[in-house]
């Protein structure tokens, strides 16, 4: 195997690292408090090996396919420059407890070579980009943020209903909560697996490009999958805690019939893409979706906390995109 495709394979698992660092997915149990932190840490980083283990493929394929126009060539120097660019931004933003979108990361590096492109070989930057398949990603992107939006904001309508009947009796009302509580913890387990295998799909897509491609062959593929999987959970483990706390602890005060209603409106809405094979970002409907179900309540997210966020989502693509530029450019100027 070529020395090329071994380093893109390198940093391939590098970048699954930075994915695992960025997964928030297991805050709504450290801010419902239904189990402690470290059990909530080993349980996501388990249950993120089983999704890229089982449901990586499809989103994968997605991912790996050419995102840039015809007439563009995708070489080796082009994926190190995205490979480089996301997964330095995904570990930087995880550092500082801010969850962004790998995909937008992996989308704005993209822009950024396809601008390079378009200079270097003097030709339009209309044609460098295959925009019917950058359109369904970013499709997925407005859609997928939106139905957690609602979809937490019906459920938690429905939660306050059933929870105004126990009213009554405290006792009945801490039997109902533990009762959430189990399920809260059935619904994040099904967000994780769906998680892990859409996010996972931002790096393993660059092997299914590889195998597509005929310069990787297909028998390593489940043991690629399996590295990837291993080095994503050791990812949430070690950074990723950051990111789960600052999200689960700082946001908003949630009970567990509270955590409920925005994790089973994520467990659904990333679960359905996932099948369909759309990459979307986990962490922006899981916002979203704290949000809906924050506004039943009359409440509010943490101002500093939400703008914290918002900035990080605003800056990921330009950022993607600047790093990947100037590694491209680099690349062109050494060979």
């Amino acid at each position: 195997m070529e020395i090329l495709i071994i380093s893109l394979l390198v940093l391939m698992v590098f970048l699954a690292f930075g994915i695992g660092a960025n997964d928030e997915t297991m805050a709504t149990l450290v801010g419902s408090r239904a189990i402690k932190f470290k059990y909530a840490i080993i349980l996501g980083a388990v249950l993120v090996f089983v999704g890229v283990l089982f449901l990586s493929a499809s989103v994968g394929k997605t991912i790996g396919a050419n995102l840039l126009g015809s007439e563009v060539e995708y070489n080796f120097f082009m994926m190190f420059s995205v490979l480089i660019s996301t997964t330095i931004w995904l570990i930087v933003a995880s550092q500082t407890g801010a969850p962004i979108s790998t995909t937008h990361s992996v989308v704005g590096s993209v822009f950024g070579i396809s601008i390079i492109w378009s200079i270097s070989e003097g030709k339009s930057f209309i044609v460098a980009v295959n925009w019917i398949k950058m359109g369904d990603v970013v499709l997925g992107w407005i859609i997928s943020p939106i139905l957690g939006f609602i979809g937490a904001y019906l459920f938690q309508l429905l939660v306050n209903k059933i929870i105004k009947r126990q009213q009554e009796g405290l006792v009945k009302l801490e039997k109902m909560e533990k009762i959430f509580m189990y399920l809260l913890i059935v619904a994040v387990s099904w967000t994780q697996i769906s998680r892990g295998g859409n996010d996972s799909a931002n790096a393993l897509g660059i092997m299914y490009g590889l195998i597509e491609s005929g310069d990787l062959p297909a028998d390593y593929s489940l043991m690629l999958t399996v590295i990837t999987g291993l080095v994503l959970s050791l990812g949430l483990m070690i950074v990723g805690k950051n990111v789960i706390r600052n999200v689960g602890q700082n946001l908003i005060e949630m009970r567990p019939s509270d955590a409920f209603s925005i994790q089973i409106s994520t467990s659904i809405v990333i679960f359905l893409a996932t099948l369909l094979g759309l990459p979307v970002s986990g962490s922006h409907i899981l916002i979203f979706a704290v949000v809906g179900a924050g506004r039943v309540k009359g409440e509010r997210p943490d101002k500093k906390s939400f703008r914290k966020m918002v900035l990080s989502w605003i800056i990921t693509f330009p950022v993607a995109a600047i790093v990947s530029a100037l590694c491209y450019v680099l690349f062109l100027a050494i060979f």
